[in-house]
């Protein structure tokens, strides 16, 4: 399935758009050639908020990219505790950031449900670049959590995490809503990261520094499902009259 066009604009791309737009408009008025930069400066914008076109996969066993952008950090954790995990569940933490060269809609790992949708209020201290400084960004930075689940029970953790840059942490889908592995569900406007918790026993497919395209990019595949043996009929006693 192809998802998107090379230059339809994301829903929730058009209001930053438009008001990049008004200015523009009226720095022209003032100044032409500061006018032709901002107008520059809206292009490159609309590169970044479109619906990239891509080829969305469909294995109901592959866990696809939800973002753009570079792998940061694969670690051994546990799912946040929510809805979906009321305990400490161990899981691998996948953790990509979406660069300003990137486009910035987030797309469903899996198919399947939304389970739960809500944003945790914080600051928006700089991601840093190293380990120490991503463990704090968690713990103080602003975070919207969207759990999904498989129709299997599989379920995985998408966590955009607020940042410099990224002020607009945005998913406007409500629990109970269905989507398909590739189909947008959000952005974090702009040049978020992204912690993709999947389950432990997951195979993981990438690797540290591996680029990512949202919807294309295998990032992990569920552990084979155990196969339901058929159940045996009781043979029924032969009545000898």
């Amino acid at each position: 399935m192809i998802l998107g066009s090379k230059w339809k604009i994301s829903n929730d791309g058009w209001p930053v758009l438009a008001l990049a737009g008004v200015l523009t408009i009226f720095v022209s008025i003032i100044s032409l050639p500061l006018g032709y930069f901002l107008l520059g400066l809206m292009i490159w914008l609309s590169h970044l908020l479109r619906v990239p076109c891509r080829q969305i996969g469909s294995d109901e066993e592959t866990i696809y990219a939800p973002c753009d952008g570079v792998v940061l950090e694969i670690e051994t954790d546990v799912f946040p505790n929510g809805s979906v995990y009321n305990a400490l569940v161990p899981a691998h933490r996948i953790t990509i950031q979406t660069r300003l060269s990137d486009a910035q809609l987030q797309t469903s790992p899996i198919t399947g449900h939304i389970v739960d949708n809500h944003l945790s209020p914080g600051l928006f201290k700089k991601w840093g670049d190293n380990p120490a400084a991503w463990r704090e960004a968690r713990l103080t930075n602003e975070r919207r959590e969207i759990s999904l689940r498989d129709r299997f029970g599989r379920s995985v953790i998408l966590v955009q995490l607020g940042s410099k840059t990224a002020r607009q942490l945005i998913c406007r889908l409500s629990e109970g809503k269905f989507v398909r592995a590739g189909n947008p569900i959000g952005l974090a406007r702009i040049a978020g990261v992204v912690d993709l918790y999947v389950p432990v026993q997951c195979k993981i497919l990438v690797l540290v520094g591996q680029s990512m395209i949202a919807g294309e990019t295998k990032l992990a595949r569920f552990a084979p499902r155990p196969i339901k043996k058929p159940k045996a009929i009781a043979k029924q006693p032969v009545n000898p009259d």
